[in-house]
């Protein structure tokens, strides 16, 4: 099979194209992006979309890098194809963000490319079954699980990758029968780079031993990419979303297989953006399993996992927030905009019954002492019941209150001390029963 039939199967095969008008070829001007470039523009017109370019300058090799550069812009001149061309430094990069010169290049390189075209644009890489060879080959030496070992997926997003299947000695050859020409880059000779190294010295073993050994790689990491995403599948069944949070039962998580169970972790990180390692998604295993009902844990990204009771939720780390305190006034009404409450402190009409939330409280005006005020709970409060006084973290643990949430409850209190509590009730101090003669009352609503 030649080279345009490996890439038209992977095309139609992996649905690379579906609802695309556009391919920008990211084209270096070496060997694999040249023989990619052309083959899209050979096999536009038959499948019905636009072929441009893009080129991304990581200026790290001085005038070659300028070369390449002009090598390309001809390239694309000559052959009428819209040209997308941008620079950064990589270096300056790596540095500012503590990252390896070839991992600031590639989020560098990414990030120009992913911002190009709208939703109907894909963004074609050239890389080759031997770079596939070499990804599985980077990724075993770390230890990586079944992800990792799937090497480089041929679809990720508007990334589409249609020469994975496609041998250096394959596209050589197509190169050598079109009389292409490109440009070498001389990094790739230095050893420097772990890459490197894997290209020169191990990989031209393992093919002497199978002379199709890349060839083979790239199909085994096909294989257990299929594995990975069925068990990925299975784990995100287990998922459901929650305004700002991806919700998992706690108990639920502890009783899955761990493969199963650390993938859920995984992807609910993956919502919002951040890949976790199986270190993380271990420890929040062990939170969902032995963490308290408010035990939280944090995460990369400005992710944290927390346990609300039950339920695990992991999502972006919350600002801590707190109730500001006000001093009621009466007759009136006063806005808890933290909360989402607003709140009226003043006398009671007829109409006004004690609902079974929670939400209104009423009081023998010659037991109130002083101004009310609303604030978040202190440490010290206490609020008593008919079943007895008990702290008010306490009632706020047997109601279950999230530890995060607490601060926003609002407490009622006069000079001394607490006469009711949101969601928890009227402190018997001061309680009074809605029929009494010159009964005032607290309604809270939402807003």
């Amino acid at each position: 099979m030649g080279v345009p039939d490996r890439v038209k199967a992977a095309l139609e095969e992996y649905g690379m194209l579906a609802g695309a008008h556009t391919v920008i070829c990211a084209l270096s001007g070496g060997a694999d992006s040249v023989c990619l470039a052309d083959v899209l523009l050979a096999l536009a017109p038959e499948l019905g979309f636009r072929v441009e370019c893009a080129h991304f300058n990581h200026l790290l090799r001085g005038e070659e890098a300028q070369r390449d550069e002009a090598f390309v812009r001809g390239w694309c001149a000559s052959r009428g194809v819209k040209l997308h061309v941008s620079s950064g430094d990589a270096a300056a990069f790596a540095a500012k963000e503590g990252l390896g010169l070839e991992e600031a290049a590639r989020v560098l390189r990414y990030g120009f490319l992913e911002g190009l075209g709208d939703g109907g644009t894909r963004i074609a890489t050239a890389h080759q079954a031997e770079d596939q060879a070499e990804t599985v080959l980077l990724n075993l030496l770390r230890g990586s699980g079944l992800r990792g070992l799937g090497g480089i997926p041929p679809v990720r997003g508007r990334v589409i990758r249609p020469l994975l299947a496609a041998t250096r000695p394959e596209i050589l050859a197509y190169i050598r029968e079109r009389g292409l020409s490109f440009v070498e880059d001389s990094s790739n000779a230095s050893d420097d780079f772990r890459r490197n190294k894997l290209r020169h010295r191990v990989l031209p073993v393992l093919e002497e031993i199978e002379p199709a050994f890349a060839e083979n790689l790239a199909r085994a990491a096909r294989l257990l990419r299929e594995d990975e995403d069925l068990l990925r599948g299975e784990a995100e069944k287990e998922l459901s979303r929650e305004a700002d949070w991806v919700r998992i039962p706690a108990g639920r998580l502890s009783e899955l297989p761990k493969p199963i169970g650390a993938r859920a972790v995984l992807s609910a990180a993956e919502a919002f953006g951040t890949r976790l390692g199986s270190r993380h998604a271990a420890a929040v295993l062990r939170l969902a399993a032995e963490g308290g009902p408010s035990a939280s844990l944090d995460l990369p990204g400005g992710l944290c996992a927390r346990r609300r009771y039950g339920e695990l939720l992991i999502g972006p780390k919350p600002e801590p927030r707190s109730l500001s305190e006000a001093v009621l006034t009466f007759n009136g009404w006063t806005e808890l905009p933290e909360a989402g409450l607003r709140v009226f402190w003043g006398e009671s009409g007829t109409e006004t019954k004690i609902n079974g939330k929670f939400t209104t409280y009423f009081f023998k005006k010659d037991r109130i002492c002083g101004k009310i005020t609303v604030r978040p709970r202190m440490e010290g409060d206490v609020l008593r019941l008919s079943g007895g006084a008990g702290s008010v973290k306490k009632r706020m643990i047997d109601g279950k209150i999230p530890a995060a949430d607490r601060a926003l409850v609002p407490v009622f209190s006069d000079e001394k001390g607490v006469i009711a509590v949101f969601g928890l009730g009227a402190d018997l101090r001061a309680a009074a029963a809605p029929s009494e003669a010159d009964a005032v009352l607290i309604v809270a609503e939402r807003t």
